[in-house]
């Protein structure tokens, strides 16, 4: 009970903190990515085309026979909607098809948190709930402009995680690839702030590497859940 008292405690103050905070309107600039180069008549082909390990990992998911399907399965056809909603967005940057970008993220950042509350923390199914504030989120941003409820379900997961592994044992997800899969996510967060700066000094952008290390914490959040024996 305290444990789960702890993660109440921190999901109430991140609520609480958002509530109180100003909205948050989509900064116009986001979409000015630093690579814009095209390829065989393809605009931003680069971000488009690094799209591909999603469409990979979720097909590879997909593939696995693994014993908790719903989150699973949810997880791995929101990464591989991922790769054509990002797709889609980059080919076209705005804030019009920026929506089919986030819808599917929201479904895949859902998934994994359902997964892994069902095997830690509740025996209560979390899944169509969590999916539902996720996609809502990402509605409400197009309806209002206002960014924090998108901001939470990204950001909130993410700081529950880790508390989770830290209090609840273990049943069967593999900590050491969740926590390989947060690490990459860090780092392709730090190559997305700095997407102009590794431009200058590499081949490709920070955000083009963005989405290969993103594709690369996918898979190690995939290969957590352990694949049934027979």
């Amino acid at each position: 009970m305290k444990k789960a008292a702890v993660l109440a405690v921190i999901a109430g103050a991140a609520v609480l903190a958002a509530l109180l905070h100003a909205p948050i309107p989509q900064d116009p600039s986001y979409h000015l990515f630093a690579d814009a180069r095209p390829f065989a008549g393809l605009p931003n082909f680069w971000d488009v085309f690094s799209n591909l390990p999603f469409l990979l990992v979720g097909l590879y998911g997909l593939s696995r026979r693994v014993k908790p399907k719903s989150p699973y399965t949810t997880l791995c056809l929101g990464v591989l909607l991922v790769s054509l909603g990002s797709a889609y967005y980059h080919y076209a940057p705005s804030n019009e098809t920026l929506l089919w970008d986030r819808l599917p993220m929201t479904v895949a950042f859902m998934a994994l948190f359902s997964m892994l509350l069902e095997e830690r923390v509740t025996q209560r199914r979390t899944l169509i709930p969590l999916l539902v504030v996720g996609l809502a989120s990402a509605f409400y941003w197009t309806w209002s402009g206002d960014l924090r409820p998108y901001i939470l379900v990204q950001f909130l997961p993410l700081i529950l995680i880790p508390v989770i592994l830290a209090l609840y044992e273990r049943r069967y997800l593999n900590n050491k690839l969740i926590l390989t899969a947060f690490g990459l996510y860090v780092a392709a967060k730090l190559l997305e702030h700095y997407d102009r700066q590794v431009l200058m000094s590499f081949p490709l952008s920070g955000h083009t590497l963005k989405h290969l290390v993103s594709g690369a914490a996918t898979l190690s959040l995939v290969r957590a859940v352990p694949a049934k024996e027979g």
